[in-house]
């Protein structure tokens, strides 16, 4: 008989993602890391890609100053094989990407409030649009992606920082560590979670 612990697959713990407001901006990643570094957000490198621009580390020493951890009984592994909590710099996109994960749920209309119920098709399509704009199905409003009320669980941007092995809603950015993306960017910074 098959061990069913073998065929147990592990669900990913979630991310927090931080990227600019405005979708398109594009904060250069030397800056950032500078920054990061500088606030200890960030600690060594964990490793360096053949792509330049993708870069992994270590948290730092002020990580758990610059996030606030709620909940009961958190535990966030820093160290290990598998999963534990690190920092990724992922390459710039060429255009916004749709991040979205299990624990996405139905957007509401900026204007009407209404969700929309078959999302998945229409947001997806309006990356591929100039204006990164969706209809709403019952007030047919033109809305940009990033006014859309996704409650922080999923979102777009061509420039993320991602904050690995954190469950959803369990840790926040300080108003300190989005201060220093700003002063490094030139941009305003939001957050949310996403879950593969």
């Amino acid at each position: 008989m098959p061990n069913s612990a073998a065929r147990r697959t592990t669900n990913h713990t979630g991310r927090l993602i931080l990227t600019p407001y405005d979708a398109t901006a594009a904060p250069d990643s030397a800056a950032l890391i500078a920054a990061l570094t500088h606030c200890q957000l960030i600690g060594a490198p964990l490793s360096f890609s053949m792509i330049p621009e993708l870069r992994k580390f270590t948290i730092g020493e002020q990580f758990f100053t610059l996030l606030s951890f709620t909940g009961c009984a958190v535990n966030i592994a820093t160290t290990g094989s598998n999963s534990f909590c690190h920092v990724d710099l992922p390459p710039l996109a060429k255009t916004p990407i749709l991040y979205t994960g299990r624990n996405t749920r139905p957007p509401r209309c900026p204007y009407c409030r209404s969700r929309v119920i078959d999302w998945q098709e229409r947001f997806y399509s309006a990356l591929n649009r100039p204006l990164l704009t969706v209809q709403c199905p019952q007030c047919a409003m033109l809305a940009p992606l990033i006014q859309w009320e996704w409650k922080q669980q999923g979102g777009c941007g061509r420039r993320i920082i991602i904050i690995e092995e954190v469950f959803p809603h369990e840790a926040t950015p300080s108003d300190e560590l989005l201060t220093q993306l700003q002063a490094s960017s030139g941009e305003r910074w939001r957050y949310f979670y996403m879950q593969d």
